[in-house]
């Protein structure tokens, strides 16, 4: 019974990699095996769109600050304030957590923050995202979903993409918290980090 249990997990795990799984050309990206560094930048275009109804940035943000308001005026600030923030910085962060934990336990690479100075940029450009939704119980919740395009540039000629390829929906791990939606967003930055390491992981290994 327990080796059943064990293979129907292992299985439903193997279906929610392959499902998630980020297409990349090794010849293309070849160029990585002699680097040990490479900058991050996290972009949110215009046409970037939000939720099922694919609302622009502005939209979203309405939306998501008039919630919060209903409750207590100073709330929606409170949140837009923590979702500049992650832009900017924590999501960031999240990814470079995810992609080089996993890259250290058999490469010398690491991904940076774009201020420092390397060969190569990774531009990791917004284009849907989902925020997810729930508290601490177990029902009535769902993970936070985000598709990106990944581009790899010369950090002197960022308009051509020495590579590029988009993915399919990142479906982060769930969390709470006051800012639940951004963290559960953070999450997903953090699980296409781990995704991405794992086809990298052909070239580099």
């Amino acid at each position: 019974m327990i080796k059943k249990i064990v293979c129907i997990v292992f299985i439903a795990f193997s279906s929610v990699s392959v499902a998630q799984r980020i297409k990349i050309d090794k010849k293309k990206l070849n160029f990585l095996k002699n680097e040990t560094s490479i900058g991050v930048r996290l972009t949110f275009p215009e046409d970037i769109t939000f939720l099922s109804d694919n609302m622009s940035e502005e939209e979203f943000i309405v939306y998501m600050k008039d919630r919060r308001n209903k409750k207590d005026p100073t709330k929606g600030d409170m949140w837009l304030a923590e979702y500049n923030k992650a832009k900017q910085t924590t999501w960031k962060s999240d990814f470079l957590e995810g992609i080089n934990k996993a890259l250290g336990e058999y490469s010398d690479l690491r991904f940076v923050k774009s201020e420092e100075k390397t060969n190569y940029l990774l531009i990791i450009e917004g284009d849907w995202i989902y925020p997810g939704y729930g508290g601490g119980a177990s029902v009535g919740r769902e993970e936070a979903k985000l598709e990106v395009t990944l581009k790899f540039v010369d950090p002197l000629d960022l308009e051509n993409a020495l590579y590029a390829t988009q993915t399919p929906k990142i479906i982060g791990n769930y969390a709470y918290g006051e800012f639940g939606t951004i963290l559960r967003i953070g999450e997903c930055y953090k699980k296409l980090g781990f995704l991405l390491n794992l086809q990298l992981k052909r070239i580099l290994k």
